[in-house]
């Protein structure tokens, strides 16, 4: 039987874009992950490469139409409840768990607001990569990038958003009410908690800033000599599979990275 994909991993690969589990502040156009048998956030490129071009310039937010009051589908409450727990904590919420507050629901559906994205041209990012030096005496460039069992991806495009909307069902796809002010009063002052004016059971969480949900990479090479950056369609990570997602600006489709591997993204 095939293993039930984790939509707290995937939900947003329909727009080809890959998710980060855990919301936060800090990563941004031009940082590096890495993937062998977990997949995980590396830091800023600049880090270890030295170039004798100056760095791309990351673009002022622009709305994420596409992402922007996009519902996901409707998910079972042990999923979805990951998203929201992982969305609070990045906002700031003292108590980022409100499970207790969603007893009546068995689905939860989301949709996110005040969705930008920022992002770098390929055709940058390649002239920056052309010509530097790369520090192969780190350990981590090492494995990354020279590793013959593992892969470096540069990040061009992250998802950014200060609030995330949430409806909760029953069995039969039915709103049910959620305890709003008992939710309030764990979260904390940082995080607002605002009801739906039509339903007790769509509630908008927000944040004071916004925070990175989503990124679309390029594979990224260096052999000693020479970069190469690439999108990807229908190539395969080991256990993950990159499946079909929007073509980015340059009409080439995003890597996905699977759930087949461990995500610590």
């Amino acid at each position: 039987m095939a293993k039930k994909k984790d939509p707290s991993v995937t939900y947003l690969n329909k727009f080809g874009y890959n998710v980060i589990k855990l919301p936060r502040i800090g990563i941004e156009p031009m940082d590096v992950v890495g993937k062998d048998e977990t997949t995980q956030w590396l830091g800023p490129l600049r880090s270890v490469w030295k170039s004798e071009v100056a760095e791309p310039v990351v673009s002022t937010p622009k709305p994420a139409a596409q992402i922007a009051g996009q519902k996901t589908d409707q998910m079972d409450l042990s999923f979805g409840l990951k998203i929201l727990a992982n969305a609070l904590a990045a906002f700031g919420a003292t108590v980022p768990s409100v499970d207790f507050a969603f007893k009546q629901a068995r689905k939860v559906q989301f949709s996110y607001t005040n969705v930008t994205s920022v992002s770098v041209s390929a055709l940058e990012a390649g002239n920056y990569l052309a010509k530097g030096e790369l520090n192969t005496n780190n350990p981590v460039v090492e494995h990354y990038f020279t590793g013959h069992e593992s892969q470096a991806f540069l990040i061009v495009d992250v998802l950014k958003s200060d609030s995330i909307t949430v409806t909760a069902t029953d069995e039969h796809g039915v709103e049910v009410g959620v305890d709003i002010p008992a939710i309030q009063g764990v979260v904390g002052a940082s995080v607002g908690v605002k009801p739906s004016g039509t339903s007790a059971g769509t509630i908008t969480f927000s944040g004071t800033q916004p925070v990175s949900f989503g990124f679309i990479v390029d594979e990224i090479e260096y052999d000693g000599a020479r970069w190469s950056l690439r999108g990807a369609t229908g190539i395969s990570f080991g256990a993950a599979a990159a499946v079909g997602g929007s073509p980015t600006s340059t009409g080439i489709a995003p890597i996905l990275l699977g759930s087949g591997c461990m995500v610590r993204v």
